[in-house]
C-alpha cells in the first residue's frame, strides 16, 4: 500500500531544511511534519500493517520524516528572495537517459579508456556546467533545486569525482555478466524457471540514484534493470541475489543477502557522498550542544598525539538514518550528521565517529577490481582502539533503530 503524496512531503521538508527554516514559519514547519507522520500512521492503522510495511519508497519517506529532530532546526531570521528559489532544470530527465544510455554503451562495447569513454566524461562536465549557469543566471546554486533535477546533478557530480566513473562502468560489466551466466545455467537446467523472458543481447542495466533498491521492466524488448547506486562496488554474492530476485523471483534467502547490504555503512557511504555534492552543510562548526572544533581538538589529543591536520568541519542538514559521519578527501572534509547534534546523544559518541571519520582520512581507501577498499583489517584494529567503542557502537545502532 502506497501512501499518496508522502514522498512529496519528504522532499518538500528536505528541501526547506537545505535552505533553512525562517523563524516565524517554524510552528508551520513543525505541524506540517507532525501531521504528516500522524496521518500516516492512521492510514496504516486502518489497514492494520505497520510503518516499516510499506514500499520502499513510502517506508523511507516515513522514517525520513521522523527522524527530523524538530527540536533543532536550522532556523534563519530572514527568508530572503534567493533562499526562497526553487529551480527546476528544463528537459533534465531526457539530459539523464541520453548520459545512461552512453554509459551503457562505454561499459558494454568500448571502455572507459576509449575515445567513448572520454566523450562521456565530456558530456557528463558539459551538462554539470549547464545546470550550474542555469542555476546562476536565475541567481540561485545547485543548493536550490528541486528534488529531481537536485537528485540527478548530484548524481552526476559523484560519477565525476574521484575514479567514480570507473567503478560505476565495472559494476555494470559484471552485473551484465553475471546475468548472462544465471540465464544461460537456468536455460540449460531442469530446476529452476526464469520468472520473465530475458533477451540479453537488448538488456539494459543501469546504475541510479533512486529511492527503491530495483526496479525491472523485463516483459517487453528491450528489458531494463536499475539498480540502486549504493551497489556500486557490491561484491559478487549482494549481485547475484539482487539478479536472483529479479530473474528468478524474490525468497527469503535472497532478499536477506542483498538487503543487509542495503543498510550497510558502505551503501549509507555511497548514497552519503553523492547528497553532499551539492551544499547542505551549514556554515559553523559550532552545533546546538556539540562544537566540532572542540571534538576535533580532544580527539586529535587523545588518539593521534596532535600530529593529525585538521580537516574542514560542517554539520550536514542532511538527516541519515544509518550514516552519521563522511569524510570527503577532495575537499578534506568531514562532514557530521545533525542527528548527532542532540542532547540524547552522549559527547564520547560524536567523537568516535569524529575518530572513524579521521581514521578515513589517515588509512585513505583505494579502487580494486572496481570495488572500493575503505575498511581495511588496518583500519578496524586502529578503529577498536577507541576507549569506549563499544558502548559508542551500541549508542549509534540503538539511535539508527530509533531514527
Amino acid at each position: 500500500m502506497r501512501i499518496r503524496g508522502l514522498v512529496k512531503a519528504s522532499h518538500k521538508v528536505r528541501d526547506q531544511l537545505t535552505i533553512g527554516i525562517p523563524i516565524n514559519e517554524v510552528p508551520q514547519f513543525k505541524q506540517y511534519v507532525m501531521g504528516s507522520i500522524q496521518t500516516t500512521e492512521k492510514i496504516c492503522a486502518a489497514a492494520k500493517i505497520k510503518p516499516n510495511q510499506l514500499p520502499l519508497p513510502s517506508r523511507k519517506a516515513y522514517k525520513y520524516l521522523k527522524s527530523v529532530d524538530l527540536k533543532h532546526l536550522p532556523i534563519v531570521q530572514h527568508s530572503t528572495v534567493q533562499s526562497q528559489k526553487r529551480v527546476s532544470i528544463r528537459q533534465i530527465r531526457s539530459q539523464h537517459q541520453q548520459i545512461q544510455q552512453q554509459i551503457a554503451q562505454v561499459a558494454h562495447h568500448s571502455g572507459v579508456d576509449s575515445t567513448s569513454g572520454q566523450h562521456l566524461f565530456q558530456q557528463i562536465r558539459q551538462t554539470i556546467q549547464d545546470i550550474e549557469e542555469g542555476c546562476d543566471r536565475k541567481g540561485a546554486t545547485p543548493a536550490n533545486l528541486t528534488g529531481q533535477s537536485r537528485q540527478i546533478y548530484c548524481w552526476l557530480k559523484f560519477l565525476l569525482s574521484e575514479d567514480n566513473l570507473p567503478a560505476h562502468i565495472t559494476t555494470l560489466q559484471q552485473f551484465h555478466h553475471l546475468v548472462q551466466l544465471t540465464v544461460a545455467q537456468k536455460k540449460s537446467s531442469l530446476s529452476g524457471k526464469i520468472k520473465q523472458p530475458i533477451n540479453i543481447n537488448t538488456l539494459t542495466i543501469e546504475l541510479a540514484n533512486m529511492s527503491p533498491l530495483y526496479r525491472c521492466q523485463l516483459g517487453k524488448a528491450p528489458g531494463v534493470i536499475k539498480i540502486n547506486q549504493g551497489f556500486m562496488g557490491a561484491e559478487d554474492a549482494v549481485l547475484q541475489a539482487l539478479i536472483d530476485s529479479i530473474v528468478l523471483g524474490k525468497s527469503p534467502q535472497t532478499t536477506s543477502i542483498f538487503y543487509e547490504y542495503s543498510v550497510s555503512e558502505e551503501f549509507a557511504e555511497l548514497l552519503l557522498a553523492m547528497e553532499l555534492m551539492v551544499e547542505d552543510l551549514t556554515d559553523t562548526a559550532q552545533g546546538s550542544i556539540h562544537n566540532l572544533d572542540q571534538v576535533f581538538e580532544a580527539v586529535n589529543q587523545t588518539y593521534f598525539k596532535n600530529t593529525m591536520s585538521k580537516p574542514k568541519l560542517s554539520w550536514s542538514r542532511t538527516y541519515s538514518q544509518r550514516k552519521f559521519g563522511h569524510y570527503e578527501p577532495s575537499r578534506d572534509r568531514v562532514v557530521m550528521g545533525l542527528n548527532l547534534d542532540a542532547k540524547r546523544v552522549p559527547r564520547y559518541v560524536v567523537e568516535f565517529v569524529m575518530y572513524h571519520e579521521l581514521l578515513h582520512k589517515l588509512h585513505g581507501h583505494r579502487l580494486q577490481n572496481g570495488r572500493w577498499l575503505v575498511h581495511t583489517p588496518e583500519f578496524r584494529v586502529d578503529e577498536r582502539k577507541f576507549k569506549q567503542y563499544s558502548q559508542a557502537e551500541q549508542h549509534l545502532r540503538d539511535l539508527a533503530r530509533t531514527s
